[in-house]
């Protein structure tokens, strides 16, 4: 067994689903866009930064370059690159978003930043308390992107019962 997520215009849908009941093997299972969440990473993601804004894990401006910094690193499967800190900023805001720090702030703490994720080194040599909450940003990102997906797919799992 297969499962198969499409987007069809509206204009096609009809003649889609004639096509489809042709096909006595092939079930429909949705047909309201529920599935299209299923691999979704927007919708997880904006969960995760608003969750990070309040519980106040990003205090400072420079605090989302690290976010930038891990997600261009991989730490999320399926999350776009950004070549640039302003197409970060841009994916920020596109999610609704506001009060985001300056591209000058994200491309100066970037360079400071040195290596990969979990091994970043900063060249401003913070105290190793701040060191700490810094690394601990990405590791709280990727606990409340977690939560925030699990979230997804039981509101899913309850709509397919």
């Amino acid at each position: 067994m297969r499962k198969i997520v499409l987007k069809i215009e509206n204009a096609a849908f009809e003649q889609f689903m004639g096509i489809v009941d042709l096909c006595p093997q092939v079930e429909v299972i949705d047909t309201d866009g529920v599935l299209e969440y299923e691999d979704d990473t927007t919708k997880p993601m904006t969960m995760a930064i608003k969750e990070l804004r309040t519980r106040r894990v990003l205090r400072m401006p420079k605090d989302y370059t690290y976010v930038m910094m891990a997600l261009n690193e991989g730490v999320i499967e399926k999350i776009p690159y950004f070549y640039t800190p302003k197409d970060f900023l841009n994916y920020l805001s596109d999610m609704g978003f506001d009060f985001l720090p300056g591209k000058s702030t994200l491309y100066d703490t970037a360079k400071a930043t040195l290596g990969r994720y979990p091994e970043w080194k900063f060249a401003d040599k913070p105290k190793d308390t701040e060191a700490l909450r810094r690394h601990n940003i990405i590791v709280q990102l990727l606990s409340a992107y977690g939560r925030a997906r699990r979230k997804m797919l039981e509101k899913f799992s309850e709509k397919q019962q």
